[in-house]
Parts: C-alpha cells; sequence; structure tokens
C-alpha cells in the first residue's frame, strides 16, 4: 500500500497595492492580480475571501484576502492594500464681481452664490463664507469676499468675489433762499 499525503501549502505572492482616489474608484475582486500561485502536486485554486476597512478615512486601507488552495486542502491567503485617498481638490466658480455706490449696499455674504461646486468623490462639497479684505482705499474701496469649497477628506480652494465701492454721483442741494 503506497499512501499520498501532500501536507506543503501551496505559494504565491501579495499582489500589488492599488491607490485610488474615490470609494467608487474601487476595483472589484478580481482572482487574476494572484499572478505566481504555485504547489507541488499540481496547480492550486485561488478564490477571493474579504474586504476589510481599516474604517478610517483620508486615506483609507481596504485590505483584500484571496485564498490560494491544492487539491488537498492546504491553503495561504494572499493580501493586497487598496488605499483610498481623495488628494484632488474640488471646484467651483466665484459669483460675479459688483460694483455698488455706499459700503451700506454692499450685500451680504451669501454661500448660495456659488452654485456649480462640484468634487470628484464627495456628492455636495461644503461651501463656507471666510471673509471680506478691504484694501483700505476710499473712492473706489475695493473689498475682496472669499469663500471656501471643502470636500470630505478636507480639500479645498478658495474662490474670490470683488466688490467694488465708488460712490460717483454728485451730491445735490439746493440753492439757499434769496435773502
Amino acid at each position: 500500500m503506497i499512501t499520498v499525503q501532500d501536507l506543503t501549502a501551496p505559494t504565491a505572492s501579495n499582489p500589488a497595492d492599488i491607490n485610488v482616489e474615490c470609494i467608487g474608484d474601487v476595483p472589484a475582486s478580481d482572482i487574476t492580480v494572484v499572478i505566481d500561485e504555485a504547489d507541488n502536486c499540481g496547480t492550486p485554486t485561488v478564490a477571493f475571501v474579504s474586504d476589510v476597512s481599516d474604517n478610517n478615512t483620508c486615506p483609507e486601507t481596504i485590505t483584500r484576502t484571496y485564498s490560494v488552495t491544492d487539491s488537498c486542502g492546504n491553503s495561504i491567503n494572499v493580501t493586497q492594500n487598496i488605499i483610498v485617498n481623495d488628494i484632488t481638490p474640488p471646484t467651483g466658480t466665484a459669483p460675479a464681481d459688483i460694483t455698488v455706490q455706499c459700503i451700506g449696499d454692499v450685500p451680504a455674504d451669501d454661500v448660495a452664490l456659488i452654485t456649480d461646486e462640484a468634487d470628484n468623490c464627495t456628492a455636495n462639497p461644503t461651501v463656507t463664507f471666510i471673509g471680506d479684505a478691504s484694501d483700505g482705499n476710499t473712492c473706489p474701496e475695493v473689498i475682496t469676499r472669499t469663500y471656501r469649497i471643502t470636500d470630505d477628506c478636507g480639500n479645498f480652494i478658495d474662490v474670490n468675489q470683488t466688490i467694488t465701492v465708488n460712490d460717483d454721483i454728485d451730491p445735490t442741494a439746493s440753492n439757499p433762499a434769496p435773502i
């Protein structure tokens, strides 16, 4: 009687890590990324096991595990890291520049004036008012109003609206009554 018993596990290398910007860019599992599986008694089988996230954000690391199993049930696991890290800032356009006559005519800040904010990963980037900065002059005075557009990973751009205050209307008066 001859007993053949394979106790040697197959071999394989970890697949190359993948870097993507958005969770939607994470590719589906693909057993063909395990390219050097081998066994002493035949060709082993590769199977997807699981994806496990570290539950962090910016970056998030997903560990994808594949098993490599031979015909006798000997197996090993190989892992592939998928790093999800959005580094692209959002986009948006500043409100149109305006000119007013008097400082009292300067409108209040309004984040709703930015209507085209967009991002590669975040569905609705956040728009916030940062502040107004005057050039310190008069007639005209130029105020630079800054808004910030921020995505979920903290990437941002600032957009500026120029508000010019220029009183160019002559004052009015009546002649005094004759004496």
